[in-house]
């Protein structure tokens, strides 16, 4: 779904943690969403900074950890994956009750509520 964009899983995931905040995270709280280390983090953002698909801006909460947000370039690669998600995202799921894809996305919520 994202080779023709030239992304792989793990780039993918960055940019929608990134997207799915409202101010940028830091790498750290990227790491801390995805699971990752911050070092593995650390090395795609920066390479995905490079790419012109992430800007880092300075982070008024804390002076060495800078705040990763998409640029332009990473908003449009985001839509036009939602564009390339959503459908098939609604395909595979529509033999399933919707009552229990809402169960399945509270459980999931709480879960990553309890290990953050």
């Amino acid at each position: 779904m994202t080779e023709s964009l030239g992304l792989t899983h793990a780039r993918w995931k960055v940019i929608g943690a990134i997207a799915l905040s409202n101010n940028g995270l830091t790498v750290p709280g990227i790491a801390r969403v995805l699971g990752q280390s911050r070092q593995a983090v650390q090395r795609i953002t920066d390479v995905m900074m490079e790419d012109g698909l992430l800007e880092y801006h300075k982070n008024l909460k804390h002076k060495r950890s800078v705040l990763v947000m998409l640029s332009q370039r990473g908003k449009e690669v985001y839509n036009t994956l939602r564009e390339l998600q959503d459908p098939w995202a609604i395909d595979a799921t529509e033999d399933i009750p919707v009552e229990e894809l809402e169960a399945a996305l509270r459980l999931v919520r709480r879960l990553i509520k309890k290990f953050n």
